[in-house]
């Protein structure tokens, strides 16, 4: 028992030395991998177990994220905050995963909807926890350019799960360009590139939102990713030079205090 509380000792003080300090990094390398893995492993089965196995890995890497975050001012009011956090974050992940595992048991078209709007939820509760972080913000560091873009692509890949739950309850929502539907396996892959291509404005045009719901949720979308990067860079940017300022001042204190 004691090696066996020394061995979790030493773990727990591995994470807490290089994984809290570059926690959003390691967000930001889980995204990249999600995004990345799918497209190199494609649409057979294997890859499909593949990209279950990276979903599930941001789930974890997300949740520790959102669940150790700095506090910035009543100390006690803002652990309450976290640990409410990280309950939520933990049950919509335990959910999605459990959901996740049941489709390779037993699928169903129910059960990939259930999926999906778990992941959805997911999301959707991380990004604007991301986003709640990014903008508390008072220095920029390396850290906080890795939290800004992972927030973009959290963006992407929320969008992304909204439309897989509107393409479950619409099969009509999307065009293909003529081609037809993807199968059940390539959906999701799919509507995620079709979300980042969105956020992006890029536009390719090779699918098309054709209900109303689906258009100005692109809209929106579209929207919202503009409007976060307007916001992110002039927030960014007054930051930098408020420290620039802050920095100056203190050189010329002690200079003065030298002299």
């Amino acid at each position: 028992m004691p090696m066996d509380n020394s061995i979790a000792d030493r773990a727990r003080s591995l994470i807490e030395d290089h994984l809290v300090p570059y926690r959003h990094t390691a967000l930001l390398v889980a995204i990249i991998s999600l995004l990345g893995g799918r497209a190199l492993v494609g649409g057979t089965g294997v890859g499909a177990a593949i990209y279950s196995i990276l979903v599930m890995l941001v789930l974890m890497v997300a949740v520790y994220t959102i669940q150790i975050d700095e506090l910035y001012s009543d100390q006690e009011l803002l652990v309450r905050q976290r640990k409410k956090r990280g309950f939520i974050g933990w049950a919509l992940a335990i959910v999605a995963i459990v959901l996740h595992l049941s489709l390779f048991v037993s699928p169903s078209h129910i059960l990939a909807t259930a999926g999906s709007l778990s992941l959805l939820l997911f999301f959707g509760f991380v990004t604007l926890t991301e986003l709640r972080a990014v903008l508390r913000q008072k220095t920029v560091t390396r850290e906080t350019i890795s939290m800004s873009i992972s927030v973009y692509l959290l963006f992407g890949l929320t969008w992304g799960f909204f439309y897989l739950v509107l393409f479950e309850f619409q099969p009509n929502a999307f065009s293909f360009g003529g081609a037809p539907a993807p199968s059940e396996l390539q959906i999701p892959p799919v509507l995620i590139y079709f979300s980042l291509t969105t956020i992006a404005t890029v536009g390719y045009g090779d699918i098309t939102p054709l209900t109303l719901q689906a258009r100005y949720a692109a809209v929106a979308e579209g929207i919202a990713g503009q409007f976060y990067l307007a916001i992110l860079v002039a927030r960014l940017v007054g930051i930098q030079m408020s420290q620039s300022t802050i920095e100056a001042a203190e050189e010329k204190v002690d200079d003065s205090d030298s002299k």
